[in-house]
């Protein structure tokens, strides 16, 4: 008899078990966030880093295929970048936004401004995530799923990528305006930055404030710091602050009284700058001071600059005055049946379920230059159900809002870019 022996084998298979991918790990592998990262990491704070910005785009417009312009009406670069569209004689539409960004003070900052830190809640944090930067990778994205998905257009589309929006414009947008550059793009209607919503609701901004910024400089008697002295540049600086204080509570009691979100029905003013003082026991023999004001839509000119006159006559002799920025005039674009441009908008949001409002503009764009031609202009940044940071510490943008804006832009772009009767 034959004995049959067994012999059971145990496989012992290795296995790991997968776990799941963090959401911050998938934001951080999405090439449209990555794209928003390396222009978030470019400090353009410092004009000297604007080639950068030039390197930055000239590879996107590679990478989709589109040409790019830049040209330097200013001293600084603007880059243009061009979609054609099937009827190129058609006026063409203006995506803009701005490259540089405001100072940061690190310190204060929970990440750093110019990291483009994704923290676990999703949102990436850095200067420039909510003025302007996402609005430019949007604008981006947007177009190249389009491309991808071979929709077109009959208008013709430009991304524009202008400098010096932060400074008032005038190394970017106002020489570029007045160059043959633009009149070559036969620009007939924009879309550019625009404001961070607290609600579901997203805001479309058809006008801007009129800046007025002031530089005060005052002189008076220095001396010993254990002396009283008489009619000194500090008691001067305290007199206008006094005149400040009292316009700022009359806006701020006109604030209180009006509609939601009605930015346009009272002025704003802010001392922003003061600087005096050599030693801690020298009585400064100068002060000098920079307010910054945004004029009510129905302020009237004449009235601000009789109150301005007002303060530099009661802060007596040697007082100087000089206007770092100074516009009189902001026109509307118009958001009725007129604006073939703004029903499309509005098609667009219907399409996809989002409820845009109409509002002024509580800052200043250079949009305000562009209308002031006839030109009609909207500020238009699908952020909604965010804290507006901008020119705050930890300004930040929601990464699934920020993906969401994408899609946003690319329903009402295909709209817009098929507007025929104006």
């Amino acid at each position: 008899m034959v004995k049959v022996q067994f012999v059971f084998c145990l496989l012992l298979i290795p296995f790991t078990v997968c776990k799941p991918i963090s959401k911050r790990m998938q934001y951080e592998l999405n090439t449209s966030v990555m794209r928003l990262q390396d222009y978030i990491r470019i400090d353009t704070s410092n004009p000297e880093n604007y080639d950068l910005v030039v390197q930055f785009w000239k590879q996107q417009a590679a990478e989709i295929g589109l040409p790019i312009s830049v040209y330097r009406p200013g001293r600084y670069p603007v880059c243009i970048i061009t979609w054609q569209g099937s009827c190129p004689e058609l006026p063409s539409i203006m995506l803009n936004s701005h490259s540089d960004v405001v100072t940061a003070e690190e310190v204060y900052w929970s990440h750093p401004p110019f990291s483009g830190e994704i923290d676990e809640n999703g949102d990436l944090f850095g200067r420039g995530t909510q003025d302007t930067k996402s609005l430019s990778i949007q604008h981006l994205e947007a177009i190249r799923n389009l491309i991808n998905n071979k929709v077109t257009l009959e208008r013709t589309i430009h991304i524009s990528i202008i400098p010096d929006e932060e400074r008032g414009g005038s190394e970017g947008m106002k020489p570029f305006l007045k160059s043959q550059y633009f009149k070559r793009l036969n620009v007939g209607f924009a879309l550019d930055e625009g404001l961070t919503s607290p609600t579901n609701t997203m805001f479309a901004t058809y006008q801007d404030k009129r800046p007025w910024q002031l530089n005060m400089t005052f002189y008076g008697q220095g001396g010993h710091g254990s002396s009283i002295q008489t009619s000194t540049a500090v008691e001067k600086l305290q007199l206008l602050l006094d005149q400040v204080i009292h316009f700022r509570r009359e806006q701020s009691q006109i604030m209180s009284s009006s509609k939601a979100y009605d930015f346009g029905s009272f002025s704003t003013i802010n001392m922003n700058i003061i600087q005096t003082g050599i030693a801690t026991n020298v009585i400064p023999n100068k002060v000098n001071a920079v307010i910054d004001m945004r004029l009510a839509v129905n302020a009237n000119i004449s009235d601000i600059q009789s109150m301005v006159d007002e303060w530099q006559s009661l802060t007596g002799p040697h007082t100087e005055l000089e206007y770092l920025r100074r516009e009189d005039e902001s026109m509307a674009t118009s958001i009725d049946d007129s604006n073939p441009y703004w029903i499309a908008m509005q098609k667009a949001a219907e399409e996809m379920d989002i409820d845009i409002q109409p509002v002024v503009c509580f800052a200043t764009s250079d949009m305000l230059y562009l209308r002031n031609l006839g030109i009609p202009a909207i500020g238009f940044a699908p952020r909604r159900n965010m804290v507006s940071r901008i020119h705050d510490i930890d300004e930040y943008i929601s990464l699934d809002g920020f993906l969401n804006g994408i899609e946003i832009f690319e329903g009402i772009i295909k709209r817009i870019g098929n507007v025929t009767a104006v």
